[in-house]
């Protein structure tokens, strides 16, 4: 994160909050709480992207964001836009640990948030790739259908096949059937599935986001250095995070497919084509996964400022403008 430098002579003043400056003992601790939180906030929004991403143009469950969210609602209740919530909060807390102790090391080492971004989440994504994956039949295996026409575009979606007691059945049920299932269809690399491609479209995502935080968050310093450098972070986060989730939509749709179907990346971005045309890596699913991009790096760039302020050593404090 930038540090503001006061205008006070004889200071010296670093331009990052580095990992040598934070009590470790407040940060981790501090940090998985807060990510874990994250998570669960944001899930619904996660959800609605995976279902609009893995729903054919010919045969549409739902027709936009509200559509989703209000169909998911009316059948299951507020406890159908968070089911498989804990599952994937879980996997997602560890991952973002290592996420940013391997950013924080990195940016320290090589001073370019390129790298260090892209480095974290491949990092990051060796760990999530499992959880991922099963969350993402758990979401599609949900109970969403109230008609035969509804039940049959769902199996479409997904190839897994599970009794009704299983798919509707209490905490953990469906997932640790769907891990059961996946293990003996795929073995091991069933869980890993499409990882280079995840590993790419992550890596990528994350490196574009801290670039072009970095940079909008240094002119926004220049332009209003008298506003809250909280407030300076959090709108530059905002903006990246729209950008970003532009750019990165085809690799998203494509790993969601190849995890989903269990297909290689190549029959995965050849079937989208296929079906539904070049414009469908541009567009499809890119309003939810803008509002969740959005949301998410709203909530991001809040949390990882304020828990580095929480955890910045005494000797430090004087020394950054909040």
């Amino acid at each position: 994160m930038i540090m503001d430098a006061q205008e006070s002579p004889g200071v010296a003043h670093p331009n990052i909050i580095e990992m040598h400056m934070l009590d470790l003992y407040k940060f981790f601790p501090t940090m998985t709480c807060s990510s874990c939180a994250m998570r669960v906030i944001y899930y619904p929004f996660i959800k609605v992207t995976i279902l609009q991403q893995q729903q054919r143009e010919k045969a549409k469950l739902y027709k936009n964001i509200s559509d989703a969210f209000g169909k998911i609602y009316q059948r299951q209740g507020i406890n159908g836009l968070f089911r498989g919530v804990t599952f994937r909060a879980f996997g997602q807390t560890l991952s973002s640990l290592t996420y940013v102790s391997t950013y924080e090391v990195v940016r320290e080492v090589t001073s370019h948030p390129f790298i260090a971004g892209f480095a974290a989440s491949c990092t990051a994504s060796c760990i999530n790739c499992p959880f991922d994956v099963v969350n993402q039949y758990v979401i599609l295996l949900s109970k969403q259908a109230t008609s035969q026409h509804e039940v049959q575009i769902l199996k479409s979606l997904q190839p897994l096949r599970f009794p009704k007691e299983v798919r509707h059945g209490g905490r953990w049920i469906l997932e640790t059937s769907v891990i059961r299932d996946v293990g003996n269809r795929h073995g091991f690399k069933g869980f890993w599935r499409a990882l280079p491609l995840l590993m790419i479209n992550n890596g990528l995502h994350s490196a574009l986001w801290w670039s072009s935080f970095e940079f909008v968050s240094g002119v926004f310093a220049r332009m209003y250095p008298e506003t809250s450098r909280v407030m300076r972070n959090t709108a530059s986060g905002v903006i990246s995070g729209f950008g970003v989730a532009i750019l990165t939509n085809g690799l998203s749709i494509t790993t969601t497919r190849a995890q989903v179907n269990q297909a290689s990346i190549q029959v995965a971005a050849l079937n989208l084509y296929r079906e539904e045309g070049l414009m469908t890596f541009f567009t499809k699913g890119l309003r939810p996964r803008l509002i969740q991009n959005i949301f998410f790096s709203f909530l991001a760039t809040l949390v990882y400022d304020s828990v580095k302020q929480f955890s910045l050593k005494d000797e430090y404090k004087s020394k950054v403008t909040w």
